[in-house]
């Protein structure tokens, strides 16, 4: 019972914050909410993991997007999250972020015309990302997966699989999905676009025999998961295919080091 109350003066007293003063949703364009901007924030609370020997959390892929109130006095307030279900999945970063935000004191507030006003930001929490940091964060170094027989060999076999459920004359669009895991393993086959979901299955059992190995991507040295997209059309040069492969793949790979 004693609990509840809390909770509910809580949410009480965030609710009369933004009752009794101008509260903008986001910072405006331009201007920064912590001194050094993002980079200075992201320095500070790698700063802070390495000192308090903060571990990252068990499923790499956590993280957890904070928001705070920055006031006119360059203090802060939680904004309430009411999504328990993101909280749930993401509790190890929901829960070092809250061993994170106080220690961090150089907040800026928003400025319009001329004064100070009270606004939210936004903080992404990747602990991941902060215990493997180096402690110049903007020297941290990624590199994409690559293919063991090159990505024009890739390419080409990825091609071949295609175009051997497409019949003359058709115009199909797709688009291969895929992750490289931590071992160089391709995983997690998704296809989109104009194929049944027949097709779908027996190419993604294709493309599961593929044998050549991956290098995994890698942050400061350390194997990561990295998920891959490549759109794909049908009458193409298979050579200029397989560069536009290796160049697309480059340009579209997402990290899934903290998703």
């Amino acid at each position: 019972m004693i609990n509840r109350i809390i909770l509910l003066i809580c949410i009480i007293s965030a609710n009369q914050i933004f009752a009794q003063k101008e509260v903008l949703g986001q910072y405006p364009m331009g201007q920064n909410f912590y001194i050094g901007g993002i980079d200075g924030l992201n320095k500070e609370m790698v700063k802070i993991v390495k000192e308090q020997n903060i571990p990252p959390c068990e499923n790499i892929a956590e993280e957890y997007t904070v928001q705070v109130l920055v006031n006119e006095d360059s203090s802060i307030n939680y904004v309430k999250d009411f999504d328990s279900i993101k909280i749930q999945k993401n509790k190890c970063a929901f829960d070092i972020s809250r061993k994170l935000i106080p220690n961090l004191k150089r907040w800026i507030p928003a400025k319009e015309q001329d004064k100070f006003v009270a606004a939210i930001a936004k903080i992404e929490i990747k602990p991941f990302y902060l215990y493997y940091s180096k402690d110049e964060p903007r020297k941290n170094e990624t590199k994409n997966p690559v293919y063991s027989k090159g990505m024009a060999s890739f390419g080409n076999e990825v091609t071949s699989i295609f175009q051997s459920r497409i019949n003359k004359n058709e115009d199909k669009r797709s688009a291969l999905l895929f992750v490289v895991n931590e071992k160089g393993e391709m995983e997690d086959f998704k296809i989109e676009g104009d194929y049944t979901e027949s097709e779908k299955k027996s190419i993604i059992k294709d493309l599961s025999r593929i044998k050549g190995k991956w290098q995994p991507a890698t942050f400061n040295g350390i194997p990561i998961k990295t998920r891959l997209r490549q759109p794909l059309l049908q009458n193409f040069d298979l050579q200029m295919q397989a560069e536009e492969m290796r160049r697309s793949a480059d340009q579209n790979i997402y990290n899934n080091r903290y998703r």
